[in-house]
């Protein structure tokens, strides 16, 4: 029973990282399409012990919680925060989304930046939900998390690749 739950584990996280990858391909297609430029946000850390000074490796740890994993700027010039999360499971829960980020995307979105929550369910099925929304969906739905019928108005698709993070967000 430990090995199963041990590999959908590690594929859960090959799947989140797979997601950031797709993210990270997004936001070059902007980029190179003069639409948007966004970038992953850097963990803060702190290095705390060389292991290996010419191979660059150290031990670190985190100095604060995590931000947004992205920010940028769209060409109309209006900035642009997101979060990203992805499931292999059948919904994700509110909590996924910690106190920092919540009161980060807030400010932003306070400020009139593009502010979202970007959820991939099992790499299939990809959602952008406006940062507003998520907060009434945690607020007043009476539930602990969000599934795919709850988020189907805030479906969006993929093209040539890449996810259309952008469509229905004005």
């Amino acid at each position: 029973m430990q090995r199963t739950k041990s590999n959908s584990a590690l594929l859960a996280k090959r799947n989140g990282e797979n997601f950031e990858r797709l993210i990270e391909m997004t936001c070059a297609y902007y980029s190179k399409m003069g639409v948007a430029y966004i970038q992953k946000t850097p963990e803060p850390m702190k290095p705390i012990k060389v292991i290996n000074r010419a191979k660059r490796l150290f031990q670190a740890v985190y100095t604060m919680k995590a931000q947004p994993d992205f920010t940028g700027t769209l060409k109309n010039g209006k900035s642009v925060v997101f979060e990203a999360k992805h499931t292999d499971g059948t919904n994700i829960p509110f909590d996924r989304i910690n106190d920092q980020q919540q009161e980060d995307l807030a400010l932003h979105n306070h400020l009139g930046a593009m502010t979202f929550i970007l959820i991939s369910f099992n790499m299939k099925h990809f959602y952008a939900v406006p940062y507003k929304d998520w907060m009434q969906f945690k607020e007043h739905s009476g539930k602990k998390s969000v599934n795919q019928t709850d988020l189907v108005d805030y479906q969006i698709s993929t093209e040539k690749g890449y996810l259309n993070i952008l469509e229905g967000l004005g």
